[in-house]
Formats: structure tokens, sequence, C-alpha cells
């Protein structure tokens, strides 16, 4: 297991700041290196169109629940394995749709930027994106939203030939 780190008071107003910008919807960057030559890759505001993108491949995603909480070690161990051999890809390409947005985000462009994702990200570093994402994605609202549309109408319609 990996021991806890206590934050000096200067890391602890960082890690707040960095919090507080992402749930004032200014956004977070992802870092990553080609070349020798560090990129700062800059997610801000997620549109609906994204989120859907996102979505779709979420559901894609397979975790296998049963194993992760079996008593047996080994299968705890292949379970993890597996998770990453049937996903890794997948979250590099989540990521890439949301560093592209709606403006880039053809297959092209996709494409590369996640293979240089799946290339340059480790565990810790999407752990830390997906944190960010979904703060972002305030997909709590999204469905208080929805809630309140679906609401405007709260009978049935009356049928017009009963009217007439």
């Amino acid at each position: 297991m990996e021991e806890e780190r206590i934050l000096s008071e200067e890391e602890k107003i960082i890690a707040e700041e960095k919090e507080l910008k992402v749930l004032n919807s200014v956004g977070f960057t992802v870092k990553t290196s080609l070349w020798g030559k560090e990129i700062d890759w800059k997610v801000n505001k997620i549109p609906l169109k994204v989120m859907f993108a996102q979505s779709y491949r979420f559901f894609k995603l397979k975790v296998s629940q049963e194993k992760q909480e079996n008593d047996d070690f080994q299968e705890i161990l292949n379970s993890q394995f597996n998770s990453v051999a049937d996903n890794a890809k997948l979250c590099a390409e989540i990521i890439a749709i949301t560093i592209l947005g709606t403006k880039w985000n053809n297959w092209l462009f996709r494409k590369l930027l996640t293979e240089h994702l799946f290339n340059n990200i480790n565990s810790r570093e999407l752990l830390d994106f997906t944190q960010n994402v979904l703060s972002l994605n305030d997909y709590q609202s999204f469905t208080i939203s929805t809630t309140l549309l679906s609401a405007v109408r709260v009978t049935n319609p009356m049928k017009v030939e009963k009217t007439a």
C-alpha cells in the first residue's frame, strides 16, 4: 500500500486552488511530454456534446465488481490486470475527447491524441483527470435540469375528441 503523504501548507493551498478552479468551471490542465518537451492540454468548460461522447464510452468500460470484492487475492489481482488490458486504451480515448472538445474532435485528431495519451498518462494522472472531469461535468446539475424540464408537464394532455 502507498503511504499517505502529509502535505505542506503551500501544497495544501495549491491543491485547494486547483480544486476551486475546477469547481468554478475554470478548468484544468493535463500535462504530457512529446519529444522531451512538456505540453499542457487545457480543459475548459465541457459542453453537452462532449458529455454525450464521454458517457457513450463510459458504458463501454469493463469492470467486474464481484471479482474486485473477492476474498482471494489472486482473483483480485487478475481482475485488476484484466481491467487495465480492457480499459486503458478506452480511458485514453475519453481523455482525448475531453481535451479536444467540440472544435477539433474528429477521428484523426482523436486517434493521434489517444495514442499520445496512452503512451504518456499513468494511473495516478488518470485518477486526477477523472476526478476533475466528474467535477467539471457537473452531472448533478444536468440531472436536476432534466428533472425540472420533464416536470413542466405534470398532467396528461386531454384528447381533442373529449373536449369537443
